[in-house]
């Protein structure tokens, strides 16, 4: 593979392949850096030094303009009428600007692969410190992940053995407040059997109720309690009798009024 000539401007390091300055130094450059260098438009006198080596072209032919493609007619006329030796050293020299070109791009190739191996080998330093960090993170994140499983396996657990228990609790407290309304219904039960037959036994009693042989009216007499009418505890007064009892009222249980029966009055009337 043929090697092909660049721009000796770090800068630039462009492809030639038409037209270029050539120096007598051995280094070429673009017109386009040869003119921003100020190699080409003036005078030699005034002409700058080389951008690559730092050489004076004081020279006229230190720094030509150079055809990279000459055509076939000049190839046949560029040398002719040259001595034989004039040719080779011609040749010589334009095989020695060969030479120290390639040899320029070789030195330069290798300075670049050995900063992007230094590069690399940073970057590949560092990249195994960041997966190493991101490793050491991931199992830090991973062991905390599995305590907080545990923890949630073992909250979990106790929560469904709470859950158990209330329901147990639950169940328990029905069974108790069923049996506490079925102990107030039995109790409401039998208070209305006693209400009833209580009722009964005062509907009986009213019934075969006796006469007061002094007052002519019906004096009602509860089972197992007697009555009597007591005659200190009216005081005589002019024109009233101690044995006076007001129309309608029934004294009983000592000196006091008790109740009235004018309802068993109306009953027997009936």
């Amino acid at each position: 593979m043929e090697h092909t000539l660049r721009c000796n401007s770090l800068k630039c390091r462009k492809e030639l392949t038409d037209r270029a300055l050539v120096t007598t130094c051995s280094h070429i450059f673009c017109t386009d850096c040869a003119t921003r260098l100020g190699l080409i438009g003036q005078t030699h006198e005034q002409r700058n030094s080389c951008p690559a080596c730092g050489t004076h072209l004081t020279n006229p032919d230190d720094a030509v303009i150079t055809n990279l493609k000459p055509s076939e007619d000049y190839k046949t006329s560029v040398l002719s009428g040259l001595s034989p030796n004039i040719v080779v050293e011609c040749a010589s020299r334009a095989l020695s600007f060969w030479a120290y070109q390639t040899t320029q791009e070789i030195v330069y190739q290798e300075w670049l692969g050995k900063a992007l191996t230094e590069k690399y080998s940073n970057l590949s330093v560092h990249l195994d410190k960041v997966i190493n960090e991101a490793n050491s993170e991931i199992t830090s994140l991973q062991n905390k992940l599995a305590k907080l499983r545990k923890k949630h396996d073992d909250v979990t657990h106790a929560f469904k053995d709470k859950n158990k228990k209330l329901l147990q609790t639950q169940e328990l407290y029905d069974k108790l407040k069923r049996k506490a309304m079925l102990g107030q219904m039995q109790g409401a039960a039998e208070d209305a059997v006693d209400s009833t037959l209580q009722a009964a036994s005062v509907s009986a009693a009213g019934a075969n109720g006796f006469m007061d042989g002094t007052s002519g009216r019906e004096t009602y007499q509860e089972p197992g309690v007697s009555y009597r009418q007591p005659h200190n505890t009216i005081r005589e007064q002019p024109g009233v009798t101690a044995s006076y009892q007001p129309p309608g009222m029934n004294l009983s249980h000592g000196d006091t009024w008790f109740r009235t029966v004018g309802a068993q009055c109306r009953m027997f009337n009936s």
